[in-house]
C-alpha cells in the first residue's frame, strides 16, 4: 500500500481474482482478472488474461479439476511480467478487493516482486472478512458461491477468475451497505493487510 494515498484519493475499487497452480504464493498464477468500479461500486471495466507459466509444456498446472485451465489456454498467453504490468496499471490508486483477499494479494505481491513491478494500492478490502463481520455468530456459509445465492448474484463459472471477480464486484456494494459504509473514505476501518 502506498503511504501517500488515502481512501479519499482512491479512484475506486479494483476487484481481483486469481487461479493458481497451488496455495503457496511462490506457485504460478495461471489466470488473473480485474474488475474496476467507481467509488459508488458501479462496474466500469473488465479485464482478464491467462498467464503463461515458465516451461509451460512441462509445468505442473495444479488442480485442473478445479480451475479447468489446460496448456492450450496458456501457450499463447502473456508471461508474468506483461500480465503484472497490466494488473499494476489497472489497480494503481484504487482499493483492491478480493474474496479472501490475503490469498490473492499475497500472490500478486509475490509475482510483482518477482518481476520488479511496484504495486500502488490505496488499501485492501476482503469481502470474506466483510461478510463474516456481519455474521459474528458464524451462522452462515461465507463462501463466494453461497453469498452469491444469498444476495441473488449470478455466478455461472465458479473458479474462473473473471466470473469470480465479477461476482465479487457485484457482492461488494451489498456488504458495504450492510456495514453502513456510504462513501469510499469510510472503508479504511475495514482494510486488511
Amino acid at each position: 500500500m502506498s503511504a501517500s494515498l488515502s481512501p479519499r484519493s482512491a479512484l475506486g475499487y479494483a476487484v481481483v481474482d486469481l487461479e493458481t497452480t497451488g496455495l503457496r504464493p511462490s506457485d504460478s498464477i495461471l489466470q488473473v482478472a480485474v474488475i474496476l468500479s467507481d467509488p459508488s461500486g458501479r462496474i466500469t471495466r473488465n479485464w482478464s488474461t491467462h498467464v503463461r507459466p515458465p516451461r509451460v509444456l512441462t509445468a505442473d498446472l495444479g488442480p485442473r479439476h478445479i480451475h479447468g485451465i489446460g496448456r492450450r489456454h496458456l501457450l499463447l498467453a502473456p508471461g508474468l511480467r506483461r500480465a503484472m504490468s497490466t494488473v499494476a496499471a489497472l489497480t494503481a490508486g484504487r482499493i483492491v478487493v478480493a474474496h479472501n483477499a490475503p490469498f490473492d494479494t499475497r500472490f500478486l505481491r509475490t509475482a510483482a516482486d518477482r518481476v520488479g513491478i511496484p504495486l500502488d494500492w490505496v488499501g485492501v478490502l476482503c469481502t470474506l472478512d466483510l461478510s463474516r463481520r456481519l455474521d459474528p455468530q458464524r451462522l452462515k456459509n461465507h463462501r463466494l458461491g453461497s453469498l452469491c445465492e444469498d444476495y441473488g448474484i449470478r455466478l455461472d463459472q465458479a473458479h474462473d477468475a473473471l466470473h469470480d471477480a465479477r461476482a465479487t464486484a457485484e457482492l461488494l456494494p451489498h456488504l458495504l451497505r450492510g456495514h453502513a459504509i456510504e462513501s469510499i473514505e469510510q472503508t479504511s476501518d475495514y482494510f486488511v493487510p
